[in-house]
């Protein structure tokens, strides 16, 4: 195990890509399931409150610590077994999904539901139940997760495979090596689309899936085991702009539809709007004079199809309004990769900008029901252009999900900005919807989540965590404030 306690030698590690920055006295690297057991274990007998840190690239503060220790996990980075046949690789949580995709792809298999974010680690993915860019193909983490190995905060392990314990309605009741194990779970109903807002669940739900997307709260994951797919025999990618933004929308419609009646499947569906085109101008000389632009991938899995797929996205773009001689349809790896970290440039060239002004992220990443996405976008454009303040709106438009980003300058932008940022959560309720898809409530988000969420449901979550954690030592400020779960 390695000890820093000087802030100097861990200052990295004190913040995410939310720019919230935090303090912590000590950091611990742990190697090994047993250093771990033994250090918490330490931490329960002095009641150290301890936060977990993984690849740091999270957007709402889940891994930066207000206090206590910080325990990293990146020397966990161990794949057990690659089973060919199954299709499944056994691994350690600190593994990045670069990593897991290079050894993957010696078996020319992917995890193809892999978030954005290559650095990310499998444990912060599956603590956030992470998606991104393809998840309008391929769903969230969860989908891919047969079995996770964890630590809960008493130190206690417990292992957890998919298909074997399950609530009778909301109450778990059963036993683990010995020990018996019953709580109640929220009577919360989450809405009936992609949400990363609170703890995940329904009746006669499955144990995996209360640990997946709980934030670092429950327990730490170890290791897991991660179902993955052949990799596709053929990708293409295809990057359109339009003069006008509604002829984008449109265009947006026609692929969801055609996906439906299963005419067109592909894998990634996001969209630009025209503040971010105009960000990302300044780095990509190609980029026009367009009020949007639509990006989309397609995996091809039999090569028979290559040519007619191409044929068939050909005919839909030549047959929209758009900026043919701008846009692109591309299918060399070199070409595809320009245009991914086209889209993957946006966050980041966000990010920059906040720095530079020492703001902190102030962004919602809401999802709605699709019937009721027009009236969120519009909601959207309304209160920004209201505000005055700066704004990028880009995303998974796919999943009627995007990624909403305010710009303040200073600190009176930045709390008008987080007025507006309630009010959009307010809306998004209001037509069913979600006031986190993808990230989660992490530090940063959790007035957003009593938006969604009264008081007692919100208490009903912290008792949950509370069984798990009697002393509260674990990611406190995660999710719901700490001074509601030691009131408990």
């Amino acid at each position: 195990m390695i000890i820093k306690t000087k802030k100097d030698e861990f200052k990295s590690y004190l913040e995410d890509t939310s720019n919230l920055c935090g303090n912590a006295s000590a950091l611990y690297i742990v190697k090994s399931k047993d250093e771990l057991v033994n250090l918490i274990r330490d931490f329960n007998k002095h009641k150290t409150p301890f936060t977990l840190s993984s690849g740091r690239t999270g957007t709402t503060g889940g891994c930066v610590p207000l206090g206590g220790v910080l325990v990293s996990m990146e020397e966990f980075k161990k794949i057990t077994e690659i089973d060919k046949k199954t299709k499944v690789m056994h691994l350690e949580t600190g593994l990045t999904f670069r990593e897991l995709e290079e050894n993957a792809a010696k078996n020319n298999l992917s995890l193809r539901a892999a978030p954005t974010e290559s650095l990310a680690f499998i444990g912060g993915a599956i603590s956030t139940c992470a998606s991104g860019v393809r998840g309008f193909g391929y769903g969230s983490m969860r989908h891919y997760v047969s079995e996770i190995e964890v630590i809960l905060p008493t130190a206690d392990p417990l292992t957890i495979k998919r298909g074997t314990v399950f609530s009778k309605g909301r109450t778990f009741d059963f036993e683990y090596k010995g020990k018996k194990i019953k709580f109640e779970l929220p009577s919360l109903t989450m809405p009936k689309i992609k949400s990363q807002a609170g703890y995940f669940v329904h009746d006669n739900m499955d144990l995996i899936d209360l640990f997946i997307g709980s934030e670092g709260t429950l327990g730490i994951a170890t290791g897991a085991k991660i179902n993955l797919q052949d990799s596709p025999v053929d990708i293409f990618d295809g990057l359109i702009f339009f003069k006008k933004e509604n002829d984008g929308l449109e265009f947006v419609e026609k692929i969801k539809k055609l996906k439906m009646k299963k005419v067109l499947n592909p894998t990634s569906l996001e969209f630009f709007d025209e503040n971010a085109l105009r960000m990302l101008k300044n780095e990509y000389s190609f980029v026009p004079s367009a009020e949007c632009a639509v990006y989309f991938e397609q995996a091809v899995e039999d090569p028979r199809n290559t040519n007619l797929l191409m044929d068939k996205w050909a005919a839909l773009i030549e047959g929209s309004c758009v900026l043919i001689n701008e846009s692109f349809l591309v299918d060399t790896l070199k070409e595809r990769e320009k245009i991914f970290e086209f889209r993957h440039r946006v966050p980041q060239l966000i990010n920059e900008y906040l720095r530079s002004y020492k703001q902190l992220k102030t962004a919602v990443d809401c999802s709605v029901p699709h019937e009721a996405f027009p009236d969120m976008y519009s909601f959207y454009k309304e209160k920004a252009e209201e505000s005055g303040i700066n704004y990028v709106n880009f995303g998974h438009i796919g999943e009627d999900h995007l990624h909403f980003n305010f710009l303040p300058k200073s600190d009176e932008e930045s709390i008008r900005a987080k007025k507006y940022m309630e009010f959009f959560c307010k809306h998004a309720v209001s037509l069913g919807g979600t006031v986190s898809a993808e990230h989660g409530i992490g530090k940063i988000k959790k007035n957003y989540l009593k938006i969604m969420y009264n008081p007692d449901q919100i208490k009903e979550m912290a008792y949950l965590k509370k069984y798990f954690d009697p002393q509260c030592l674990m990611g406190l400020d995660n999710i719901f404030e700490k001074e509601i779960l030691l009131k408990l």
